[in-house]
């Protein structure tokens, strides 16, 4: 190291060497209660192989520090980008995974939008035939609620066309007395009518 010397007597040589806790370097010879730099109250550490790493950095060669420190960086920032490289992969699997995602949900709304189009017609369709049902059944309620003296009531209103029956031959058969004629109502099951005699 060609900076080292000793602040007082400028020497380069001996065993011994101290830097003070003002900051200046002196030799064994040099060393005294005060700085005999400038003068001031201090403390010394001897310069050895013993001190702690923060304090050997000061007597390093600056260019291997500055290419270790790049090795250290340089490790550093590789660390950092691999990280990064991770997020960065993670939030581009989430995104497809939330773009299919959303293609799923987009493609299941406008299935349940059709289904419930298709579930509003089916309703109107049922709602059509249920009123086509219910005219289509009152006529037949109509019909039950006629009671039978009603219903021959009605019957005896209509104008009903009647049979006569045409005298019986007399070659056929031998009567002393002619027989009455008879009136069929097709509608009175075991009733008949006698028509006046001839």
């Amino acid at each position: 190291m060609d900076w080292f010397h000793c602040n007082q007597c400028f020497t380069k040589r001996g065993s011994k060497f101290a830097v003070s806790s003002c900051g200046h370097i002196c030799c064994e010879a040099c060393i005294q209660s005060q700085c005999s730099v400038c003068g001031a109250s201090c403390s010394y550490l001897a310069i050895s192989d013993e001190m702690k790493p923060q304090e050997k950095v000061f007597f390093k060669d600056p260019m291997k520090l500055i290419q270790s420190r790049m090795q250290h960086i340089t490790q550093i920032a590789t660390f950092q980008q691999t990280q990064m490289e991770r997020v960065i992969a993670h939030f581009k699997h989430k995104s497809i995974e939330l773009e299919r995602r959303l293609k799923e949900v987009t493609e299941q709304a406008y299935q349940l939008s059709e289904l419930k189009r298709e579930n509003a017609d089916l309703k109107k369709q049922l709602s059509e035939l249920k009123r086509e049902t219910a005219e289509l059944k009152k006529p037949l309620s109509q019909r039950r609620q006629v009671s039978p003296g009603q219903f021959h009531t009605e019957t005896q209103r209509m104008t009903l066309p009647v049979a006569v029956t045409s005298p019986t031959p007399t070659s056929f058969s031998t009567p002393t007395t002619q027989t009455p004629n008879v009136l069929q109502l097709p509608f009175m099951s075991g009733l008949s009518v006698q028509s006046p005699r001839h």
